[in-house]
């Protein structure tokens, strides 16, 4: 298989989104985020909820299978860091206007910040304070579709 070839399968993908991760200095273990698990403060600091659900997976899954057989193709792209993870997220264009305003191709797309632009997110483990969190900094939810590259 050359490197040219595009991944036949969700796992062969993450395979090789983890190496592509290593190269650029982020952790290979990941931990696939939605909007519902993030939260953004006024001052651009990420919160994180966790454990994220397991439905996370599965969407990154089936976002996969959409975009390589739709021909719109996929991104895999990081949000922050954790301690010893990479949140990171699976987007699809929704249509041919925006694959070419993302620049995407029919394959998979990776992307990840340079090391000197790695956001450490916070991990927020408690439900009560996520809650705090989020009544704290809801008027900052705009942003994190910014996040998540979704341009709607």
């Amino acid at each position: 298989m050359t490197a040219s070839t595009e991944p036949q399968t969700f796992e062969e993908a993450v395979s090789r989104f983890q190496e592509f991760l290593r190269k650029n200095g982020w952790s290979a273990n990941l931990v696939w985020v939605e909007s519902a698990d993030l939260l953004i403060s006024g001052r651009g600091a990420i919160y994180v909820k966790l454990p994220v659900p397991s439905e996370n997976l599965t969407h990154a899954r089936d976002q996969f299978t959409l975009g390589m057989s739709n021909g719109l193709g996929i991104l895999f792209g990081t949000i922050c860091e954790l301690k010893n993870a990479t949140c990171c997220f699976a987007w699809v264009p929704k249509d041919q206007a925006e694959q070419v305003r993302s620049l995407m191709g029919s394959g998979l797309k990776m992307s990840a910040r340079i090391r000197s632009c790695h956001t450490t997110g916070k991990a927020v483990n408690y439900r009560f304070y996520w809650l705090l969190l989020k009544r704290r900094y809801e008027k900052y939810s705009d942003r994190i579709g910014f996040l998540l590259y979704r341009r709607s």
